[in-house]
């Protein structure tokens, strides 16, 4: 996986300012944008027990999790090609052979 320059440039960043927040935010703007946040997790991963690592590693996690559920809200809001089209089949196919039943009856009781 190609990992973006941006999405590079702003870890090249975050490392050279480790202390500054700010800096670790526009990481993970970058990241969310770009969806790279297996890399970015490996990348706090390799500083794990650094407080600040750990604490953006799970800034990361949560952050990742909250993009999966919205790309799942999306796929399920997707609709679905002719779905009005087929209901109204099947409720005239319905008609139709409630309709022929109707007429059987009648037939049968004109006899």
């Amino acid at each position: 996986m190609t990992i973006p320059d941006p999405v590079q440039a702003a870890w090249e960043d975050a490392v050279a300012h480790w202390d500054d927040p700010a800096k670790h935010t526009a990481l993970l703007g970058l990241v969310a944008q770009h969806n790279c946040f297996a890399w970015a997790a490996a990348r706090y991963k390799e500083r794990a027990g650094d407080a600040i690592a750990d604490q953006q590693l799970a800034r990361v996690q949560s952050s990742a999790v909250a993009a999966m559920f919205v790309q799942s809200a999306r796929k399920k809001a997707e609709p679905q090609p002719y779905r009005q089209t087929l209901i109204l089949l099947a409720a005239l196919l319905l008609m139709l052979v409630l309709g022929l039943v109707f007429a059987t009856i009648l037939h049968n009781n004109a006899r």
